[in-house]
């Protein structure tokens, strides 16, 4: 990746989150989406919102850190972007598994950004239930403790959160094999410079 200006961009939309949840609390806006009741709209605003407290800051403290994360290591347009197919993704899981229930929450993108981070750059140091370590091992411990929550009575969609993963990991890895393709052509490119450098010398010298 070349160089480029940090801009902020998780901890910008994280404050965004806060700001929505914000409404929700103070005008009673509901951005949330049940199948058949809701305009089809509320599915693409969904994971905007929150059911809480406690769901907002978890899904806010993995986008700022993971996110500021990833955003280093690409760009702001790749974060967004990662978010967005992650989180369409465990929304549509969601709805597919929950279709009576109502559908809110960023947790599907934000755990697809951790997932392509993980991927991308495994061996990051990130955090894993307040302990340092590899993003590889951070991410299989957030897979674990979703397949232990699999078939719980409560009201974490597990499942979109699983599936939203599997998307993020799908981005980190598509950008992990365009990079490496990337540095195989500029290592093929210098390769063959150096040999018409050779013979170029070659000529000068026996030829000329």
């Amino acid at each position: 990746m070349k160089d480029r200006q940090f801009r902020f961009t998780a901890l910008i939309f994280s404050f965004f989150l806060a700001l929505v949840f914000l409404g929700q609390t103070v005008y009673g806006w509901q951005p949330g989406f049940q199948a058949g009741v809701s305009p089809l709209w509320k599915f693409f605003t969904s994971f905007l919102g929150h059911s809480g407290p406690e769901h907002l800051f978890n899904n806010i403290f993995f986008i700022a850190l993971f996110g500021s994360i990833y955003e280093l290591m690409t760009d702001e347009k790749t974060l967004m972007g990662t978010f967005l197919i992650s989180a369409l993704v465990g929304n549509l899981t969601a709805f597919i598994f929950f279709p009576n229930s109502v559908i809110i929450g960023a947790s599907g993108g934000a755990v697809g950004i951790l997932a392509a981070l993980a991927v991308y750059r495994p061996n990051k140091i990130g955090l894993v239930f307040g302990v340092p370590a590899p993003m590889w091992v951070v991410l299989l411990g957030y897979i674990a403790l979703n397949l232990l929550g699999l078939g719980a009575e409560n009201n974490v969609a597990y499942e979109a959160h699983l599936f939203g993963m599997f998307a993020g990991a799908a981005v980190g890895l598509y950008l992990r094999n365009s990079e490496e393709r990337a540095q195989e052509d500029s290592e093929n490119d210098l390769e063959e410079e150096e040999w018409r450098d050779r013979i170029r010398r070659w000529e000068e010298k026996w030829m000329m």
